[in-house]
């Protein structure tokens, strides 16, 4: 009944189409952004990684005290059913657990049941050019929420900080922010993680600087240590960003981004590096394996 529709959204299991789609004004998710996510999507209509997600769905539950209500197999089901009723071999798919509704107030033991809210959509493939011609960032004058605070390594739906940093890049003409952490070291982007080239080795900050634990960031780390290559989780300054050989950013539905210019700084020769263009190659033979065995 679907079929060529663009979106349709699963709600506590129910397929709607988009524009039956909705929540409570009184579901702490729109209240206060307390719930948490994931996205992933699909290649040939095999959903990634999926396993990997839930971990991290897990541990963002745990880290704010939810138990999630579902098991991952019925989660996987529920996945299913939007693949199943949408046509198209690339998917996004984004998965939402909400607290609940429940009397307005921050106590969570005011919250009934969890909601459940699943959006697909067709995920058209991204301009060529971001990767041919690679992206331009600005650093953001806006820090990176510090552990201490709202820890970023919780995947949840209070995202004003990177919304807000994501502004500030927009404003200046820029594709995406880079933000800092509050002592002045690199954390991530805005919706995906940052890493630099200095002599033949790929670095990416540790987590414990403040930032979200990519999926993507993390296959690649043991893909590249399988196959030899110089992987280092090490702090950088925005000095070493600028100065670095070569620079790009991972995210699941963006796979590997050159970023060719950083404020006014042009990346090495300002062209996508050879190395980000060698590590994308092996991560594509990697997706194709994993999708092959899955078909």
């Amino acid at each position: 009944e679907f079929g060529m529709t663009k979106k349709i959204v699963n709600i506590n299991g129910k397929l709607v189409s988009d524009d039956q789609a909705h929540v409570s004004v009184f579901d702490r998710g729109f209240l206060y952004g307390d719930s948490i996510y994931e996205v992933t999507l699909t290649y040939n209509r095999v959903p990634f990684l999926l396993e990997e997600h839930f971990d991290r769905l897990w541990q963002s539950a745990e880290k704010m005290g939810l138990d999630i209500q579902w098991s991952r197999q019925q989660l996987t089901q529920e996945i299913q059913k939007g693949i199943d009723a949408l046509e198209g071999d690339r998917l996004y798919i984004r998965l939402i657990i909400t607290r609940g509704c429940g009397e307005i107030g921050l106590d969570t033991s005011l919250a009934e049941d969890q909601g459940l809210f699943i959006i697909y959509k067709n995920l058209p493939e991204y301009p060529q050019s971001w990767y041919s011609q690679g992206v331009h960032m600005i650093v953001a004058d806006l820090i990176r929420n510090p552990k201490e605070a709202t820890d970023p390594s919780i995947k949840s739906g209070n995202y004003l900080n990177n919304i807000l940093a994501l502004k500030q890049a927009k404003e200046k003409g820029a594709f995406d922010a880079i933000m800092l952490s509050h002592d002045g070291l690199v954390t991530e982007a805005t919706t995906s993680n940052i890493w630099i080239v200095k002599d033949q080795t790929y670095i990416t900050p540790p987590l414990e600087t403040g930032l979200l634990s990519g999926i993507t960031r993390k296959t690649l780390l043991n893909l590249g240590r399988e196959h030899g290559l110089s992987m280092k989780e090490q702090n950088f300054t925005t000095k070493e960003l600028k100065e670095a050989d070569e620079v790009f950013i991972t995210a699941s539905t963006k796979e590997i981004v050159p970023v060719v210019k950083v404020d006014q700084e042009t990346i090495g020769n300002g062209l996508p590096g050879e190395m980000t263009q060698s590590l994308h190659e092996l991560y594509k033979s990697f997706i194709n394996n994993y999708v092959q065995k899955r078909l």
